[in-house]
């Protein structure tokens, strides 16, 4: 299977930065071209507050500040990996821009962070790793960070269920 292009989802928490170290070791690996994106969505919370009131420079400032943050973190990439990067931020519903993205940008592999959410947090949240999961125009690659490990999860193989995961520190 050849990897070509990665396209890696990140919203700047610490787990991207597990993220990123899977994507660039893959990167590295299969000679890929990174994407990096990020995504801007307001909170559930706040998208339900009728008359919520935004400055008119809201839109542009959180995108100038996503950009800014893209950059570092892909110069880190360039630097230390040196591999090709790119850099997209968009904005609307995470799940929907990373599937639309992944075709757009014809993503062999998209490697995204997963929370690990359970219960009802789950229930209201849902999951946008799940939904990218089902929703990809191309394989996707789990990354579950818990403690000090980070955890890879893959797809099921259908034939016999088994989830098959590898762990590293």
């Amino acid at each position: 299977m050849e990897v070509r292009r990665i396209l890696v989802p990140v919203d700047f928490s610490r787990q991207s930065d597990a993220v990123l170290k899977w994507a660039a070791d893959l990167a590295s690996e299969h000679r890929s071209v990174v994407i990096l994106l990020h995504t801007l969505q307001l909170p559930i919370e706040f998208q339900q507050l009728e008359g919520a009131y935004l400055p008119p420079d809201f839109w542009s400032d959180a995108r100038r500040e996503a950009a800014t943050t893209l950059h570092e973190l892909a110069e880190g990439l360039r630097s230390r990996h040196q591999l090709q990067v790119e850099e997209l931020v968009r904005e609307g519903e995470t799940a929907t821009v990373i599937e639309e993205e992944a075709a757009r940008q014809h993503a062999d592999l998209i490697v995204i962070g997963s929370r690990g959410l359970r219960g009802l947090r789950h229930l209201l949240l849902g999951s946008t790793a799940e939904r990218v999961v089902n929703r990809a125009p191309c394989p996707v690659l789990t990354v579950k960070t818990c403690g000090g490990e980070t955890t890879i999860a893959p797809l099921p193989d259908t034939e016999s269920g088994d989830p098959s995961t590898h762990t590293r520190q």
